[in-house]
Order: C-alpha cells, then sequence, then structure tokens
C-alpha cells in the first residue's frame, strides 16, 4: 500500500505568533474586479472551478464550474446499459475532468479498485500516463484512507473507485477544503452505492451510441449526463459529446426540455 504523508497546518507562525490577518480591501477590490468582468476575471473564476468546457453545462453551476476545494460524486446510471459499460462511462468522465482540474503539467491520484487502468483511454481524455499516480485499493477503506492523505497533501485532483458513506464523505469534503484539491468518488457498479452525503454535486452518467462519422468510423463518445444533485443549483440533463482534438464537452441536445433525437438528425444547441 503506498502512504502518503500529508502536510501538516500550523495555526501560528513563526516564533509562535499568529498568522497576518488577512487584507480585507485587497479582497473586496478583487471580488469587484471579478464581478465587474475586469482584468485577471478569467483566471480567478477558472483557478476556483473546473469547467467542462461546454457553455451549457457550465452555466448550470454555480460560479461557472465544478468546485476545486469540493467533493463531486459520478456514478453510472445503468438505464438499460450493463453495468460495466456504465461505470466505463463515469470513469472517462472523471479522467476528463481530473485531467482539467490537474492542468497541463500537474499529477494526479487514481485509487483503483483492481489497478486495471486502460492508459490508452485515459489518455484519450488527456489523462496521460505520465501524469498520474496509480494506487492498487481493492478495500473501501483503503481508498478513501489513501484519497483523503492525497487531498491533504495538496494534489490538484483525486479520483477514488469507491462509494463514502456520511462520515466518510465528510471527511473527504474536509480534507478537499484544506488541500484546495478537485475530489471525484466513482461508487462500483455493482450493489446500492451508499450516497456521498457531503458532495457539492452528483452526477450520473450513461453511455449513449455514437454518431457516425461522415464517410464511416466511429464518432465522438457520447453520453447522457444528468446532475442529480447540486447545492445552489437544479437538477438537469444533457447529450454531450467529448471533443478529443480540443478535450471538452460539447452539448448535443438538451433533454430536460425534449425528448432524444433520432440518430443522425442531431441539433447542436449551445
Amino acid at each position: 500500500m503506498l502512504r502518503i504523508r500529508g502536510r501538516n497546518a500550523s495555526a501560528t507562525g513563526a516564533a509562535g505568533r499568529p498568522p497576518p490577518r488577512p487584507d480585507l480591501a485587497a479582497l473586496r477590490a478583487r471580488v469587484a474586479a471579478i464581478e465587474r468582468g475586469g482584468a485577471g476575471s478569467e483566471r480567478a473564476a477558472d483557478a476556483a472551478v473546473v469547467t467542462f468546457g461546454a457553455p451549457g453545462v457550465d452555466r448550470a453551476l454555480p460560479g461557472g464550474g465544478l468546485a476545486r476545494g469540493a467533493l463531486h460524486e459520478i456514478a453510472g446510471a445503468q438505464d438499460g446499459a450493463p453495468a460495466e459499460a456504465a461505470f466505463a462511462a463515469a470513469g472517462g468522465l472523471a479522467a476528463a475532468l481530473a485531467a482539467r482540474a490537474a492542468g497541463p503539467r500537474g499529477t494526479l491520484l487514481w485509487c483503483a479498485r483492481d489497478g486495471g487502468l486502460y492508459a490508452p483511454g485515459l489518455a484519450a481524455f488527456g489523462l496521460e500516463a505520465t501524469r498520474l499516480l496509480a494506487v492498487r485499493a481493492p478495500r473501501t477503506e483503503d481508498a478513501l484512507w489513501t484519497l483523503e492523505e492525497a487531498l491533504r497533501a495538496g494534489v490538484p485532483a483525486a479520483v477514488a473507485e469507491a462509494a463514502a458513506g456520511p462520515t466518510a464523505s465528510r471527511r473527504l469534503q474536509l480534507a478537499a477544503r484544506a488541500g484546495g484539491g478537485l475530489c471525484l468518488l466513482l461508487p462500483p457498479p455493482t450493489g446500492r452505492p451508499a450516497r456521498a452525503v457531503a458532495a457539492a454535486t452528483r452526477w450520473r452518467v450513461a453511455p449513449l451510441p455514437s454518431v457516425p462519422r461522415p464517410g464511416g468510423g466511429p464518432g465522438a463518445a457520447r453520453w447522457r449526463l444528468s446532475l442529480a444533485r447540486c447545492r445552489g443549483g437544479a437538477p438537469r440533463d444533457w447529450t454531450v459529446e467529448w471533443r478529443h482534438e480540443t478535450h471538452r464537452f460539447s452539448v448535443v441536445a438538451a433533454l430536460a426540455d425534449r425528448a432524444e433525437p433520432a440518430a443522425g438528425r442531431f441539433r447542436r444547441t449551445a
């Protein structure tokens, strides 16, 4: 088992002196600049959230994306799809979001149940093997412990293939807040997963058939993406495609407002 040692936070500064008080005037000025859309506002917003890259999805989330320093749950929806296919769809979404959270050079942690991560599949979602720290954790207790320690140590993103109950999810939320990283939970595809009650958002992902490319060949990966729970937001549904060229999602159809169109006749929306 890989042991990850976290950082020990101290409540006092050097020689026992208390840390300096924050500059409230500077903080107010920064908030005002963001609200006005001034210089640096986009960078500040990007630092606080992890975006999907699809405006139709990001606009439905407080802050315009998934909050960093928070716990998010992504589960495979088995609506007519095999359990493993639904779990793979959830894993693809987690890989894409974790890669965006870690940035082009950051390293992220992935706690797998059996260690069977498929490197080419992760690379298709922007997650290269050179940036991945993989940990085999068959037991849920080991996965959650490793995830908590990594988050407290300040990793930019951490994923665990495990379900977390009320107590464990609250510990993960506190660890994510302390380290500022994105925490993603992938409940197992079988059995009844425990809901991460402390999760800021809860997602359900179901695989959909791709639309063949003109002239033949498989199209982009398509999923039905459901926002089941969101603090400060409302549940929504989308059909999304993954764009390998730009490493972004695009919305194909808003399923909350209309029925899913037949294959080959998709109308793109914002």
